[in-house]
């Protein structure tokens, strides 16, 4: 039986392959600004598509802003002290051990560690999204290069559009809503120029 490719992959670049698939020292990414760490337990062309399965590392102080995903939900579950998670429907809460939140598509939410030690969580992305995966690469890649702010914000702004628009992770808030349609035409803008095919080069494949 033929194995399904994440509905995100563009047939010109099915050889592509995940990097852990090829080097599974490759499934570890880790970043210098707050020393987190992620692992792709399963790539979306590890589950017919279904899902990509990672875990993920927060240290004291760390977390993402407020952010959303309009084409898939997404699962925290609490592996190692209480991850704190915030949702626009529940407000901010913790997960124990074995806890599990799911954000449904379109949600504004953020996760963040206020304690003093690191905390650690399963992450679902449902169905499988092979840009977010890229764009996780992507990111911590260009934080070990010295190339993002303090809060991990790429500095360059064309980086910044590619890499939320293949990862279909967008800024919320008002600033998110005069920044998204901004971010988009950048993106094309940056897919036109090689800039994205150059950033997959170099930190996926």
């Amino acid at each position: 039986m033929e194995s399904k490719l994440p509905s995100d992959v563009n047939p010109r670049n099915v050889s592509q392959l995940p990097p852990g698939l090829t080097d599974d020292s490759r499934r570890r990414i880790w970043t210098p600004i707050g020393k987190d760490w992620a692992i792709f337990e399963k790539y979306g062309r590890e589950t017919n598509g279904e899902y990509t399965l990672l875990t993920v590392s927060v240290a004291p102080g760390g977390g993402n802003a407020e952010h959303w995903h309009g084409s898939y939900s997404e699962t925290f579950t609490g592996e190692k002290g209480d991850v704190g998670i915030y949702t626009q429907s529940q407000g901010k809460f913790f997960l124990a051990a074995g806890e599990s939140a799911t954000v449904k598509p379109g949600e504004v939410h953020c996760f963040y560690n206020p304690s003093d030690k690191d905390v650690e969580m399963k992450v679902k992305i449902q169905p499988a999204r092979e840009g977010f995966e890229k764009g996780l690469y992507i990111l911590y890649g260009l934080a070990r290069d010295g190339k993002c702010a303090n809060g991990g914000v790429p500095n360059d702004l064309i980086h910044l559009a590619v890499i939320a628009a293949m990862s279909d992770m967008w800024p919320a808030g008002w600033r998110g809503a005069l920044l998204v349609p901004l971010l988009k035409i950048v993106a094309w803008w940056g897919r036109m120029r090689g800039v994205e095919e150059q950033l997959v080069k170099q930190y996926w494949t």
